[in-house]
């Protein structure tokens, strides 16, 4: 499967480019087809119906995240425009606690997000329910884009594997881009010495990736008193890699998307972009 569609969402340019640079530069050698939705957020309260909430009040709000949305979607449309790829922008307005409604319906028919990097310290609060609707609501494959340059097809990718489904489901959804890399690194941390694949760690993963034509080895290492986000982005430095593929963690509570902390500590300090799937 190859990426055709590829989706990225911003309520800002400013502190949302970096995923759309990515987004532009990933359809771009995809051959794919960039969707853009540009949201203005109603920071006023959580809905529209609030008990004794007042209607002038009520409609300036909508009326400002509505221009909000117009300017952020003339801003990318401009950005675009010179630009030799297929795409088109659409704008949409919510409450910050409905947010996820609109995101969902458009992400969950696209190949591939792409999202800012969140828990920066000027990332809006939005940021992280638009990276947690795509993956855990829509179920959609997302890179996260730190403020870094682009990356349209990576040479050299790592593998953060731990045998779980959501790594799996990560790996699988990245073939195509491992496909033409020349180099993918599966990194384990630790594995359990009682693991049925404790004699070969990994082997399964790579046969199944060079059946696909994808160049990989297998590297085992101990992360050394160090958190296994710190020695997974140690080893990103050391092999220069340009993308790092690993499996999201987290649930949907009561239509709430939540990350895990290790996911979360994996994001706070990327810096390279990180393709990710629940």
């Amino acid at each position: 499967m190859s990426f055709k569609t590829v989706f990225t969402a911003m309520s800002s340019f400013d502190t949302s480019k970096s995923a759309l640079e990515q987004a532009a530069r990933m359809a771009e050698a995809q051959d794919a087809h960039l969707d853009v939705m540009c949201i203005g957020v109603d920071r006023s309260h959580s809905n529209y119906y609030e008990a004794g909430s007042n209607a002038v009040i009520m409609q300036a709000a909508i009326e400002q995240a509505q221009k909000q949305a117009e300017d952020v979607k003339a801003q990318v449309t401009d950005w675009l425009s010179n630009s030799n790829l297929r795409w088109n922008t659409t704008a949409a307005i919510t409450t910050l606690a409905d947010a996820g409604r609109p995101l969902t319906r458009a992400a969950r028919f696209a190949d591939l997000c792409v999202a800012t990097l969140p828990y920066r310290d000027n990332s809006l609060a939005e940021e992280s329910m638009i990276l947690e609707t795509m993956m855990l609501d829509a179920g959609c494959p997302t890179i996260v884009a730190p403020d870094t340059d682009p990356v349209g097809q990576p040479e050299r990718m790592v593998i953060a594997w731990n045998e779980s489904a959501e790594a799996l489901r990560a790996v699988r959804a990245a073939i195509p881009m491992m496909k033409t890399a020349q180099e993918v690194h599966i990194a384990i941390i630790d594995p359990p010495e009682h693991a049925a694949d404790r004699s070969d760690p990994g082997g399964s993963l790579a046969v199944m990736l060079a059946r696909h034509g994808v160049t990989c080895d297998i590297q085992v290492m101990s992360r050394g008193g160090a958190k296994v986000s710190e020695r997974l982005r140690r080893h990103v430095t050391e092999t220069n890699a340009q993308m790092l593929v690993m499996g999201a963690y987290g649930h949907s509570r009561f239509r709430e998307a939540v990350l895990g902390g290790a996911t979360r500590e994996m994001l706070e300090h990327a810096a390279v972009p990180v393709f990710m799937a629940h």
